[in-house]
């Protein structure tokens, strides 16, 4: 009588992926955030070239900007790469400082998403000028790098006694 070892090959490997389940979700989950600070690190130091590298760059590259006042939507890289660089060629940023804060992120295969408190400080050379936002974040895996498809800034709102409002 033969015996099959294809169950028990497939348990193995069933059990040989869950194991690397666990190590391997934290490294993709650290070259996300890895992308996360370089585009802002790129922001912060006016530097097109480096902000362009985190992203997709095609028709589908989106960025939506909400607020207290309405939204705007940006579509496809020629219009999201073109405010971005205009942005940067119009701005003399001094001692800006970016901070991410309340970071969330889920991986499914490679596509992610990810939210977060982005914080500005010093932003135009004021010190003490602060802004924040609750950022959203899509990325793709493309050719084993992280990419960002979309992003989504939604500025909090100011509560009556001049606080943040919180989401939380």
């Amino acid at each position: 009588m033969k015996r099959s070892f294809l169950p028990l090959i497939t348990l193995l490997a069933f059990f040989a992926t869950s194991c690397q389940q666990g190590p391997g979700l934290e490294k993709e989950k650290e070259a996300i955030v890895a992308v996360l600070h370089e585009e802002s690190a790129a922001i912060a130091a006016l530097d097109f070239d480096r902000y362009k590298a985190t992203h997709l760059q095609d028709e589908i590259q989106t960025r939506v900007e909400l607020g207290v006042y309405g939204y705007r939507i940006y579509h496809g890289w020629e219009e999201v790469g073109g405010l971005v660089e205009d942005f940067m060629e119009g701005n003399d940023l001094h001692e800006a400082v970016n901070r991410k804060e309340n970071v969330q992120i889920k991986v499914n295969g490679n596509s992610a998403w990810l939210t977060c408190d982005n914080i500005w400080s010093g932003v135009s050379g004021e010190p003490g000028v602060e802004q924040n936002n609750l950022q959203i974040m899509f990325l793709e895996k493309v050719k084993g790098q992280w990419k960002i498809s979309l992003v989504t800034f939604y500025t909090k709102p100011i509560t009556g006694d001049g606080s943040l409002e919180t989401f939380y």
